[in-house]
């Protein structure tokens, strides 16, 4: 793992060149992090949305397993090994990780944390469907019994080391208001709309941070991340728009970009029956209405890319899969042929405050839209309610009316077959959208463990999905990261973005 290396004579040579910053400040003050958005709260065990939890919360309170540079599922706190079957998945904890109040780390932590997390999280929930059992085997092993293999369980590292003894000592307002961890920074403040201060812990068991004290400020607006960063208020900051990459490159700052989920789509509620939408030659019209190759190129200076499911290093991509042409004509046509020839009014929500890009790509499918007579009322919402709306939609018969521009779940995920069996599979807690075939594709995928066996179903899944269009892929995220000169920090690809504050460097000139 990469470690802040600041020697203390390098330090006070190279810290003059990092812009607005003195000497004894590069020292003495908090390594800053400009971030978009804050935890939804600060027990990862009951986080709805771990995409806005996660960047922060992951540096107290860890995943059981960890990712090397190359987005590898690695050893975190603790060994792990499948049997040959692929249903039994056994945990052996490292000698001397402790949490942050100095109590070790036991199988009956595992255990707590599991069962927590099976009743209280949705997400976790939804990786537990072919979960049989958990075993204590002894103090540092636990076994994880599974009625069939699943590859979805593991590679989202969803289920996070928590503290029994904590728990039991301080209750669950004391647990959810206070978290103690066992990752590399113990959390000091929380100022809810503001800013969260770390600092490190000296008995971790990768290693004590050189880091000694973080402050994660939040900044929903873009360009006030970007101004921190050249006024030297902030040493790195996340989510750079797309639009300011060249610029901060050329003036000297250094950029780093990853791949990663999610993939912003067009959102349909489709268990209501009386909206236009519902009808899949509406979907396609919309679907062809949309010119997404003008809006990367136009308004995101082609650094996002476009796949029509998923990217050609991952499993079951399909090379022939094309995304929907730009073809206003053919739109208008199919609007004809399903009943509305002059068009409806649809309300058009996007999701607010998780990755940039999403208000620009909402304005101009709006344009778009408004060309083939599509008359869109364009809003947003913050995350907690955008998923509490998603939720609401879900039920059979439901009376939501509205399509959103989403963070979806899709290319550069952990997996493919987790992206499909999150997003679209109907026993998902988020999929808007049934078919009995995909179904059928999705959880028999989910228990082939041979990367091989499992492509063809993937395959086939996406040609549905393609076909059914139960979404519209527009473009695939690329996560930009803005940082002084001399700091750098490079993020594991194909998973959520990142702030691994461990992994960061600073190098002395």
């Amino acid at each position: 793992m990469k470690r802040l290396k600041v020697a203390l004579s390098a330090a006070i040579l190279a810290v003059s060149t990092l812009p607005g910053l003195a000497q004894s400040d590069a020292i003495n003050s908090p390594f800053v992090v400009a971030i978009n958005h804050e935890p939804d709260t600060l027990d990862p065990s009951i986080s709805v949305n771990t995409v806005i939890s996660r960047p922060t919360l992951e540096n107290i309170v860890e995943p059981i397993v960890a990712l090397d540079a190359e987005g590898n599922l690695v050893p975190g706190v603790a060994d792990f090994a499948y049997s040959e079957d692929g249903t039994v998945l056994t945990f052996t904890i490292k000698e001397g990780v402790t949490f942050h109040n100095g109590m070790p780390l036991t199988a009956d932590d595992i255990v707590f944390s599991h069962e927590r997390m099976a009743e209280r999280s949705s997400i976790y929930q939804s990786r537990l469907r072919n979960f049989d059992r958990v075993e204590k085997v002894d103090e540092r092993t636990v076994r994880f019994i599974f009625k069939s293999p699943d590859v979805t369980y593991l590679p989202p590292r969803n289920l996070t080391v928590l503290s029994k003894a904590y728990y039991d000592e301080v209750g669950e307002e004391g647990f959810v208001a206070n978290p103690v961890g066992t990752g590399p920074y113990k959390l000091v403040s929380y100022t809810p709309g503001q800013s969260m201060e770390l600092e490190a812990f000296e008995e971790y068991h990768g290693g004590a941070p050189d880091v000694k004290s973080v402050r994660f400020v939040f900044v929903k607006e873009d360009s006030t991340r970007v101004a921190m960063l050249r006024a030297g208020e902030a040493d790195l900051v996340l989510n750079v728009p797309f639009s300011d990459r060249n610029a901060l490159a050329d003036d000297g700052y250094t950029i780093e970009e990853v791949a990663v989920t999610p993939t912003v789509s067009v959102q349909f509620t489709l268990n209501n029956p009386d909206v236009p939408w519902h009808d899949v030659r509406v979907r396609r019209a919309i679907a062809h209405a949309i010119d997404a190759d003008g809006i990367v190129q136009g308004l995101f200076d082609g650094v996002p890319k476009r796949h029509a499911a998923f990217g050609p290093n991952e499993v079951g991509f399909d090379p022939e899969l094309e995304n929907y042409a730009f073809d206003p004509a053919l739109a208008k046509e199919l609007l004809a042929e399903a009943g509305y020839p002059d068009g409806f009014d649809m309300p058009l929500i996007w999701w607010r405050g998780e990755n940039s890009g999403l208000k620009e790509t909402a304005e101009a499918v709006s344009i778009y839209l408004q060309q083939v007579g599509i008359n869109t009322d364009v809003s947003s919402l913050d995350v907690p309610d955008f998923v509490g709306k998603i939720r609401a939609a879900k039920g059979e018969g439901s009376q939501e009316a509205w399509v959103g521009i989403t963070p979806t779940p899709l290319a550069e995920y952990f997996d493919p077959t987790i992206a499909l069996a999150f997003t679209f599979w109907s026993a998902s807690p988020f999929a808007q959208w049934k078919n009995d075939d995909f179904d059928a594709l999705v959880s028999k995928a989910v228990q082939t463990v041979d990367p091989e066996e499992r492509a063809p179903m993937v395959v086939e899944a996406t040609r549905i999905l393609h076909d059914q269009v139960p979404q519209i892929p527009l473009w695939n995220n690329v996560s930009v990261y803005g940082m002084k000169p001399g700091v750098s920090y490079r993020p594991a690809p194909r998973h959520l973005v990142r702030a691994s504050l461990a992994d960061i460097e600073i190098a002395g000139e």
